[in-house]
């Protein structure tokens, strides 16, 4: 493990939550989950509210999300867009007009006590909620939940920190939020029927935070010291929880139980107990390019250029834009690209604070085999996916351990993306196991 600065330091820093300026225009990507791309309701010229469903995905989906309009307006064009993760994608582009359904509302809190674990899953569902547990892999929690509830001893897993140490976005979730958190951690429960609710958190997080948490039934509290790196990962999270409970206990954690974050369940409380489905993310802003920093609520759909104005406009101008992290995150490099429901953060770096990205030919200097927390060998498996290398079938399995924590990516000294190239063999071969059943 590799030991980094801890975030509470950093989120002390920040004492309130701002709210975005209104954009007159959104793009909005019909792509926000993992391999699901949504169909346009929607053609240029129509009028729509603010949460009004623009994109759902076909019937085959099921319990996968749909797309709300951000804000009330006239659908402008549909086009194409480049979103944070990279990928190209159709995108419904609108207008701001009219009044608000939800933005300077008085909103009345629903009682979400009554209603069954189906009817909860339907409404995460068609409230267009995701999983951000992983930044790179989002994915619909109402398909998660439905698939969850087809085993037993159902187990729910919260992380109030962020599995990225280059990011607080989490950590200030749980410091704003932490009593909608808790609310929202317990519909969840409800609707997955879960047998334990296990919170992971900062073992450096105040004691009054950690006593309002253990009040949640069923829960426990794992503490873990998130300085580690990696420490936010199932993997982690499963071995700190079963060395420390199971014996104990006699309960214990696999990585197919249900792992959700703060963002997740912040999400889950605004939308089954306000009502108010998946329009809008908090996003920490920072960097030395900027003339401050925020913790921003922003509509999605907005674009980084908007934001950047915000913030005052640039002090320096940006070598790299970094989303989600430097560690587990991407660059971009346009500031039209669109705000998506699996955005956490952005990060506007300097060329000081930046390094070489090139890439160039392994060196073979064995760095990423001796950090690697699961021994794989990332070098091997790189040069077998990019040269062809034949190795044997065992090694190639091999790729299936890893996390996809991207310390190896750290210690490279050629630059090569080791991490996301094993994530690609990983695909790969989870598609091959699912045609051969």
């Amino acid at each position: 493990m590799t030991t980094l600065q801890g975030p509470l330091t950093t989120v002390k820093k920040y004492s309130h939550t701002e709210n975005a300026f209104l954009p007159k225009t959104v793009t909005v990507p019909l792509s926000q989950e993992k391999n699901c791309v949504c169909r346009c309701l929607v053609k240029p010229g129509d009028f729509i509210n603010e949460g009004d469903i623009i994109a759902r995905p076909s019937a085959v989906e099921g319990f996968k999300g749909v797309i709300h309009s951000p804000i009330p307006g006239k659908v402008l064009d549909i086009i194409s867009t480049y979103c944070p993760n990279g990928n190209l994608e159709n995108a419904v582009r609108i207008r701001l007009q009219g009044s608000f359904s939800y933005l300077g509302k008085q909103i009345s809190k629903k009682d979400w006590t009554d209603f069954s674990s189906s009817a909860l899953i339907s409404k995460i569902s068609e409230y267009g909620i995701i999983n951000t547990f992983l930044t790179y892999e989002p994915l619909s929690l109402g398909d998660q939940l439905k698939n969850q509830l087809k085993k037993k001893n159902r187990k729910l897993i919260i992380r109030l920190y962020d599995e990225d140490k280059m990011r607080i976005s989490d950590s200030l979730y749980t410091k704003f939020f932490l009593e909608e958190i808790i609310v929202g951690a317990k519909i969840t429960a409800k609707a997955l029927e879960a047998d334990n609710v296990i919170f992971a958190v900062d073992d450096g997080l105040d004691k009054s935070i950690i006593e309002k948490i253990s009040a949640v039934e069923n829960s426990q509290i794992l503490q873990i010291n998130a300085n580690k790196y990696p420490s936010g990962f199932k993997r982690e999270l499963r071995i700190y929880f079963n060395k420390m409970f199971k014996k104990t206990s006699g309960i214990s954690i696999s990585e197919n139980d249900l792992f959700v974050d703060s963002c997740t369940m912040f999400e889950v409380y605004k939308g089954i107990v306000n009502g108010i489905p998946s329009i809008s993310k908090y996003i920490h802003v920072s960097g030395p390019c900027l003339k401050t920093e925020a913790f921003l609520n922003i509509k999605l759909g907005f674009s980084i250029k908007d934001i950047v104005a915000q913030m005052g406009g640039f002090v320096k101008q940006p070598a790299l834009i970094v989303i989600n992290g430097l560690i587990c995150g991407y660059t971009i490099g346009s500031l039209d690209i669109p705000v998506t429901k699996y955005v956490k953060s952005i990060e506007f770096l300097t060329e000081f604070r930046t390094t070489d990205y090139h890439t160039y030919s392994c060196v073979n200097c064995g760095n990423c085999r001796v950090i690697c927390p699961v021994k794989i060998s990332p070098d091997i498996l790189y040069t077998h996916m990019t040269k062809r290398r034949n190795i044997s079938e065992n090694f190639i399995n091999s790729s299936l351990l890893c996390t996809e924590c991207g310390l190896c990516n750290t210690v490279c000294p050629s630059r090569l993306p080791l991490c996301q190239t094993i994530s690609v063999l990983n695909e790969q071969l989870k598609e091959k196991q699912n045609e051969k059943q």
